[in-house]
Protein backbone atom coordinates (compact mmCIF):
# COMPACT_ATOMS: atom_id res chain seq x y z
CA UNK A 1 0.00 0.00 0.00
CA UNK A 2 2.02 3.22 -0.89
CA UNK A 3 1.82 5.99 1.68
CA UNK A 4 0.19 9.41 0.55
CA UNK A 5 1.73 12.85 0.63
CA UNK A 6 0.90 13.88 3.84
CA UNK A 7 -1.14 17.18 2.15
CA UNK A 8 -3.36 14.60 0.09
CA UNK A 9 -6.79 14.61 1.36
CA UNK A 10 -8.88 11.84 0.98
CA UNK A 11 -12.74 11.60 0.84
CA UNK A 12 -13.66 9.02 3.16
CA UNK A 13 -16.97 7.86 1.15
CA UNK A 14 -14.94 7.41 -2.37
CA UNK A 15 -14.74 3.80 -3.70
CA UNK A 16 -11.03 4.59 -4.37
CA UNK A 17 -9.61 5.37 -1.37
CA UNK A 18 -9.32 3.11 1.65
CA UNK A 19 -8.88 4.80 5.05
CA UNK A 20 -6.43 3.63 6.96
CA UNK A 21 -6.37 2.93 10.55
CA UNK A 22 -3.42 5.85 10.79
CA UNK A 23 -6.02 8.38 9.12
CA UNK A 24 -8.17 10.98 10.45
CA UNK A 25 -11.36 11.06 9.65
CA UNK A 26 -13.85 14.23 10.51
CA UNK A 27 -16.40 16.45 9.01
CA UNK A 28 -15.69 19.78 7.33
CA UNK A 29 -17.12 21.98 9.65
CA UNK A 30 -18.47 24.23 6.70
CA UNK A 31 -20.37 21.85 5.03
CA UNK A 32 -20.15 18.84 6.35
CA UNK A 33 -18.16 16.53 3.73
CA UNK A 34 -16.50 13.51 5.19
CA UNK A 35 -12.72 13.87 4.74
CA UNK A 36 -9.59 11.58 5.42
CA UNK A 37 -6.18 12.19 6.27
CA UNK A 38 -2.67 11.03 7.09
CA UNK A 39 -2.24 11.45 10.98
CA UNK A 40 0.40 13.51 10.09
CA UNK A 41 -1.67 15.99 8.78
CA UNK A 42 -3.02 16.55 12.17
CA UNK A 43 -3.38 20.23 13.46
CA UNK A 44 -2.75 21.46 9.97
CA UNK A 45 -5.38 23.99 7.62
CA UNK A 46 -6.30 22.03 4.64
CA UNK A 47 -9.01 22.92 2.08
CA UNK A 48 -11.75 21.20 2.03
CA UNK A 49 -12.32 18.94 -1.52
CA UNK A 50 -15.54 19.83 -1.49
CA UNK A 51 -16.37 23.67 -0.74
CA UNK A 52 -12.68 24.73 -1.13
CA UNK A 53 -13.20 26.56 2.21
CA UNK A 54 -10.21 26.09 4.78
CA UNK A 55 -10.31 23.78 7.38
CA UNK A 56 -8.35 22.87 10.64
CA UNK A 57 -7.35 19.09 11.39
CA UNK A 58 -8.90 18.33 14.34
CA UNK A 59 -5.45 16.28 16.57
CA UNK A 60 -6.86 13.16 17.89
CA UNK A 61 -7.48 12.84 21.59
CA UNK A 62 -4.12 11.77 23.45
CA UNK A 63 -1.50 13.14 20.30
CA UNK A 64 0.00 16.48 20.65
CA UNK A 65 1.55 18.04 17.52
CA UNK A 66 4.92 16.92 18.84
CA UNK A 67 4.12 13.33 18.60
CA UNK A 68 4.12 14.39 14.62
CA UNK A 69 8.09 16.31 14.76
CA UNK A 70 10.00 14.23 12.07
CA UNK A 71 13.23 13.24 11.51
CA UNK A 72 15.54 15.27 9.76
CA UNK A 73 15.69 12.94 7.02
CA UNK A 74 12.38 12.74 6.54
CA UNK A 75 12.02 16.48 6.55
CA UNK A 76 14.70 16.51 3.84
CA UNK A 77 12.84 14.41 1.77
CA UNK A 78 9.75 16.57 2.40
CA UNK A 79 11.26 19.78 1.06
CA UNK A 80 12.67 18.29 -1.86
CA UNK A 81 9.23 17.21 -2.64
CA UNK A 82 8.05 20.14 -2.28
CA UNK A 83 10.44 22.11 -3.95
CA UNK A 84 9.49 19.68 -6.95
CA UNK A 85 6.38 20.90 -6.72
CA UNK A 86 6.93 24.37 -6.31
CA UNK A 87 8.73 24.42 -9.57
CA UNK A 88 6.06 22.33 -11.16
CA UNK A 89 3.65 24.83 -10.60
CA UNK A 90 5.84 27.87 -11.10
CA UNK A 91 6.32 26.08 -14.67
CA UNK A 92 2.29 25.69 -14.96
CA UNK A 93 2.31 29.33 -14.05
CA UNK A 94 4.38 30.30 -16.54
CA UNK A 95 2.68 28.58 -19.25
CA UNK A 96 -0.79 29.87 -18.12
CA UNK A 97 0.50 33.53 -18.39
CA UNK A 98 2.07 32.93 -21.79
CA UNK A 99 -1.54 31.39 -22.66
CA UNK A 100 -3.04 34.49 -20.89
CA UNK A 101 -0.79 36.76 -23.02
CA UNK A 102 -1.95 34.92 -25.96
CA UNK A 103 -5.61 35.63 -25.30
CA UNK A 104 -5.30 38.90 -24.11
CA UNK A 105 -3.65 39.68 -27.94
CA UNK A 106 -6.02 37.61 -29.39
CA UNK A 107 -8.97 39.73 -28.12
CA UNK A 108 -7.48 42.90 -28.92
CA UNK A 109 -7.18 42.07 -32.46
CA UNK A 110 -11.11 40.69 -32.07
CA UNK A 111 -12.09 43.89 -30.77
CA UNK A 112 -10.17 46.45 -33.28
CA UNK A 113 -12.00 43.82 -35.87
CA UNK A 114 -15.04 44.49 -34.56
CA UNK A 115 -14.56 48.11 -33.99
CA UNK A 116 -13.96 48.09 -38.01
CA UNK A 117 -16.79 46.37 -38.43
CA UNK A 118 -19.44 48.70 -36.22
CA UNK A 119 -17.46 51.44 -38.20
CA UNK A 120 -17.96 50.07 -41.41
CA UNK A 121 -21.61 49.20 -40.44
CA UNK A 122 -22.55 53.07 -39.74
CA UNK A 123 -21.16 54.13 -42.84
CA UNK A 124 -23.64 51.64 -44.50
CA UNK A 125 -26.04 52.75 -42.49
CA UNK A 126 -25.47 56.54 -43.34
CA UNK A 127 -25.58 55.61 -47.03
CA UNK A 128 -28.90 53.87 -47.42
CA UNK A 129 -30.41 56.75 -44.92
CA UNK A 130 -28.81 59.06 -47.70
CA UNK A 131 -30.30 56.72 -50.79
CA UNK A 132 -33.62 56.71 -48.83
CA UNK A 133 -33.84 60.45 -48.74
CA UNK A 134 -32.65 60.99 -52.62
CA UNK A 135 -35.52 58.23 -53.56
CA UNK A 136 -38.02 60.89 -51.13
CA UNK A 137 -36.85 63.65 -52.84
CA UNK A 138 -37.14 61.79 -56.40
CA UNK A 139 -40.53 61.00 -56.04
CA UNK A 140 -41.82 64.51 -54.57
CA UNK A 141 -40.40 65.80 -57.53
CA UNK A 142 -41.64 63.09 -59.84
CA UNK A 143 -44.80 64.09 -57.95
CA UNK A 144 -45.04 67.66 -58.84
CA UNK A 145 -43.28 66.97 -62.63
CA UNK A 146 -47.07 64.81 -62.54
CA UNK A 147 -49.20 67.82 -61.35
CA UNK A 148 -47.66 70.03 -63.68
CA UNK A 149 -48.18 68.13 -66.57
CA UNK A 150 -51.10 67.43 -65.23
CA UNK A 151 -52.20 71.61 -65.02
CA UNK A 152 -50.84 72.25 -68.57
CA UNK A 153 -53.12 69.32 -69.74
CA UNK A 154 -56.32 70.74 -68.36
CA UNK A 155 -55.75 74.41 -70.00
Amino acid sequence: MSEKPKDQVAVADDAGDEIRPTDIVFDCPHCGHNLAIDYRGAGLQIRCVACEMPTLVPIPEGMTVTDLDLSSGELLAQLFQTRGVLNKREQQIAELSQALDSVKARRSELERSRMTTLHRYAELVNMCQSITRAQADITTTLNRMLTLIAEEQQR
